[in-house]
């Protein structure tokens, strides 16, 4: 094939034509990086290779965004960016996000730990879950936790505080009030320490 044709897309890609005929669309960074132009010969295997380093070009700018949006998790990014690319593509995103210091597991389950307690009242044992479905390995959530304090009895009076106006003397608001504080991952023995305090919205 004969590059006949060189132009720019409207969004900004260059648009090859080979033999007259439309080819492929390729960002200028990659274009440019292959030296591509008007009376080039390019067969199978060259466009191949193009086109794969296209691809691991936009996985890395796929993850490049989502992190400019907020932090993410080294799996949590790979699933997203699989949802538009191959798996391959998407753990070398991740991996170059990691070399770059812009991916840190352990720095990303501090954060959400911190934001999680301060914001949904979540228990340890809550963000523990979610961090391990968001595919950090435990050993890191447990240096993370370690490394930061969550004071549990304080989310409990608070979430009362904030949900109920601290008011749980009738029977079925303290029912709802312990039930939603189980699903944020609050013990029994927890709940019902805070919930017989008189004080507990102090």
């Amino acid at each position: 094939m004969i590059i006949t044709k060189i132009e720019k897309s409207k969004k900004g890609n260059i648009l090859l034509y080979a033999d007259n005929t439309y080819l492929t669309s390729l960002s200028p960074e990659i274009f440019f990086k292959n030296k591509l132009k008007i009376g080039d010969y390019i067969d199978e295997y060259v466009l191949n290779k193009i086109l794969s380093e296209y691809e691991f070009f936009k996985a890395k700018e796929k993850a490049l965004r989502l992190l400019s949006f907020r932090i993410h998790s080294k799996k949590e990014l790979e699933n997203k960016i699989k949802l538009h690319l191959t798996e391959e593509c998407a753990q070398y995103a991740a991996d170059k996000m990691e070399e770059l210091g812009l991916l840190n597991d352990l720095e990303f389950s501090k954060a959400y730990a911190k934001e999680m307690s301060s914001r949904k009242y979540y228990s340890l044992n809550r963000i523990k879950y979610e961090l391990l479905k968001k595919g950090v390995d435990k050993s890191l959530i447990l240096e993370a936790l370690n490394e930061i304090e969550i004071d549990e009895e304080f989310n409990i009076k608070q979430f009362i505080k904030v949900k109920y106006h601290g008011r749980i003397e009738d029977e079925k608001i303290r029912r709802r009030a312990i039930s939603a504080l189980q699903r944020l991952g609050y013990s029994w023995s927890q709940i019902s320490i805070i919930v017989n305090m008189k004080d507990y919205t102090d």
